[in-house]
């Protein structure tokens, strides 16, 4: 019922997921639409998005939305917030996420990096030297995290509590008018 009548082909799917049909602006907007309807407090929308920021940094690809759901529900916060806070790594932001999370990690650690430059860190280095690479990741993106989640609860829990509070105000104010029309048709 719901499906297309020209099924995508491999390439169109690929297109789709790198680059949304809607564009980027619509579907960010699209996408803050989708938090600010999300039900709960205010607290626990956006400590639910930070609960999934912190997830997003961490090289545990696969793991992001099964941790979210379990650190949210632990923490009392908004699970569906939570997923949609691990949209913050997405393929376009994957490479860039990992390899910051990869230098800061080492620098943390105390460890040299196992290459000399980005183009060095390889898939067959990767492969050969897994702890070597994902301890690193792990530690940087653990941190990073914790950064860029506070960061994210500090910025939208205002910004979801004033959004809920509008909300509220134009469902009032259009009470108030069907009120105020219902009494005038009684009058008449």
């Amino acid at each position: 019922m719901f499906k297309r009548r020209e099924p995508l082909s491999p390439v169109g799917r690929l297109r789709r997921l790198l680059w949304p049909s809607m564009g980027l602006r619509r579907s960010g907007r699209y996408f803050a639409y989708k938090v600010g309807r999300i039900q709960g407090t205010a607290h626990s929308i956006a400590l639910g998005l930070a609960c999934g920021v912190f997830l997003s940094m961490t090289p545990l690809l696969g793991l992001h939305i099964p941790l979210a759901f379990a650190l949210a529900w632990s923490l009392r916060a908004s699970m569906m917030a939570a997923v949609l806070g691990t949209v913050v790594a997405n393929p376009w932001t994957f490479a860039p996420i990992w390899y910051a999370s990869y230098r800061f990690g080492c620098l943390l650690l105390g460890v040299a990096p196992g290459h000399n430059s980005q183009t060095h860190l390889t898939l067959t280095f990767l492969l050969d030297h897994p702890w070597q690479v994902f301890l690193p990741m792990l530690t940087g993106g653990s941190v990073m995290g914790l950064v860029l989640g506070t960061v994210s609860y500090l910025v939208a829990k205002p910004v979801i509590r004033f959004y809920q509070q509008r909300r509220i105000d134009r469902r009032r104010a259009k009470m108030a008018a069907a009120a105020t029309r219902m009494k005038d048709r009684n009058d008449v």
